[in-house]
């Protein structure tokens, strides 16, 4: 292995990058952007009011103004065949006739809005008729690191990691070799191993500030936490940059057309984007998609992103998900040096 080849791809792949504005763009200023979004979008805010529809009849004045003194419903008297219109469509969560003292509601128990209205509606009668609810106290969860910002925080930059290792790498590559840029370098006395070697490690020493930036804009933004270890929190960015990078260069190790790369890469990235955790909780999943889970590269990221900064974790919280990163760039490489060809 010649390290001076080595260096000298990686210091050529991370001038090519900072010479390019687009490849700047996409890879520091659109994630900073969709997490500012993000953000905004998922800010704590109290829920819109539950519509109901009541049916209009004789006793329906009454059971509207009784069901209009909830503030989390919304009611809406309707004649019959609009309130029932109303429901199919969506526009109402829960349908209500008869009168207070007999009332029949009328939902679809598959629909999460219609179970809510219920309990809304049960509750007013129940006070109507003179029984209220046990008194509870209610107390708002908006600690930091409990609100789905703070969750959303570590997901976005495990995103950020995959989506820039695996294009910047595979796409590039598939250009050089489109491009003949790969066939020249082949008449050189450069290894193939020093080649791609340099070529990751261009690549890695750009996401970890890139990963820097989404984690202190998250902090100076949205308070989100940073309990853990700083050191451990560089390790998994460059364990996490390691295996994408192998991941992308397995890829581009042997196609020659754009469709071809931009194929494998969706093909690579679209589970990931279900099983990853990045966006939503996989705690819930059973079965294969919970094998799948625990063992996709990007799992192993946000898992131990959320450890170091939602909880005071170290080098010992995270050891099995590092683990498993090295152990999947490692075999990654390994598999794309056998298959990697010049042209």
């Amino acid at each position: 292995m010649n390290f001076r080849v080595i260096r000298a791809v990686a210091l050529a792949m991370f001038r090519e990058f900072w010479r390019s504005p687009e490849a700047l763009f996409w890879t520091y200023g659109f994630p900073i952007a969709m997490m500012i979004g993000l953000g905004l979008a998922f800010q704590p805010r109290v829920p819109p009011p539950v519509p109901v529809a009541v049916v209009a009849g004789e006793a329906s004045a009454s059971l509207a103004t009784l069901l209009s003194d909830d503030e989390g419903l919304e009611v809406l008297e309707l004649p019959e065949a609009e309130a029932e219109r109303a429901l199919v469509r969506g526009r109402v969560g829960l349908l209500v006739r008869g009168s207070v003292d007999e009332p029949v509601l009328r939902a679809d128990p598959a629909r999460a809005e219609a179970q809510v209205a219920e309990l809304l509606v049960g509750r007013a009668l129940q006070r109507a008729r003179g029984h209220p609810p046990v008194a509870v106290a209610h107390e708002v969860e908006d600690r930091p690191g409990s609100r789905y910002i703070d969750f959303l925080v570590p997901g976005l930059i495990g995103l950020n990691l995959m989506g820039a290792c695996m294009w910047g790498m595979g796409f590039n590559l598939v250009m050089m070799r489109t491009n003949n840029l790969l066939r020249r370098l082949f008449v050189t006395p450069m290894k193939r191993s020093d080649f791609l070697i340099g070529y990751m490690i261009g690549r890695g020493v750009l996401v970890v500030p890139e990963s820097a930036a989404i984690a202190l804009l998250g902090i100076a933004l949205w308070g989100v936490p940073f309990r853990g270890s700083v050191l451990a929190f560089v390790a998994v960015v460059a364990a996490g940059a390691f295996a994408f990078t192998g991941l992308a260069l397995l890829c581009a190790s042997r196609v020659r057309t754009y469709e071809g790369i931009a194929g494998l890469m969706q093909l690579c990235q679209l589970p990931m984007w279900v099983l990853g955790g990045a966006l939503f909780s996989t705690e819930r999943f059973t079965g294969l998609m919970k094998v799948g889970s625990d063992v996709v590269p990007l799992s192993c990221i946000t898992r131990a992103l959320r450890d170091l900064m939602l909880e005071p974790g170290g080098f010992s919280d995270i050891g099995w998900n590092l683990v498993g990163l090295i152990a999947f760039g490692a075999v990654s490489l390994a598999v794309a040096l056998r298959l990697f060809r010049w042209y």
